[in-house]
């Protein structure tokens, strides 16, 4: 009897080995790297006297590096930059278009799960560089994220994300621009170091 309790000890001690191990194969920690592409929509500007102008679907990429704690937490460094044209301007006030260089920091939320899809979260916050012909400023940016990343190899995972950037107040010459934000549709691969 007492080798019966041993030997279903031992059964029971090594059908859990395997699942520890497997356990921690799925989270990754460390760092890594990442690339995107994708499309971005400037918001409707007010530019006082210019009026209301709209923009059309503009390119964006973006490059980073981030640090994932394992499980669920990720924070990452990113360098963004987009350009839109104006749409449908008649005004000869020789502006071409609107470019945004964006520097931030983002606090990433995994919701792991059984598959390889894994959605996620975040907020940042970041410095932002807007240029039109013949002016620019400095602002403040605020990121809210959202996507998901499937996993491709041990390495390797494929990311589609939407990022919600909101700037603060934006002065282009004596033009104030007050609540303007960016929405963005992003693919692309981090790579894990």
């Amino acid at each position: 009897m007492k080798s019966l309790k041993y030997l279903s000890l031992l059964l029971v001690g090594s059908a859990t080995i395997p699942f520890s191990v497997n356990a921690e194969e799925i989270y990754y920690k460390g760092l890594y790297n990442s690339v995107f592409l994708g499309a971005t929509k400037v918001s409707d500007i007010d530019f006082g006297t210019l009026g209301i102008l709209q923009f059309k679907t503009g390119l964006e990429t973006d490059v980073g590096i981030g640090y994932d704690f394992g499980e669920k937490f990720r924070l990452e460094a990113n360098y963004n930059r987009n350009g839109s044209d104006f749409q449908n301007t008649t005004t000869s006030a020789g502006y071409v278009d609107l470019v945004t260089s964006t520097f931030s920091l983002n606090g990433l939320i995994d919701f792991p799960n059984t598959s390889s899809l894994t959605p996620f979260l975040g907020l940042g916050i970041g410095s932002s560089k807007i240029e039109v012909t013949g002016a620019d400023d400095n602002v403040t940016s605020v990121n809210v994220i959202a996507g998901a990343s499937y996993k491709l190899t041990e390495k390797v995972d494929l990311v589609g994300k939407y990022n919600y950037r909101r700037f603060s107040d934006i002065t282009l010459d004596n033009v104030l621009i007050t609540d303007s934000y960016t929405n963005s549709f992003l693919a692309g691969i981090n790579f894990h170091f």
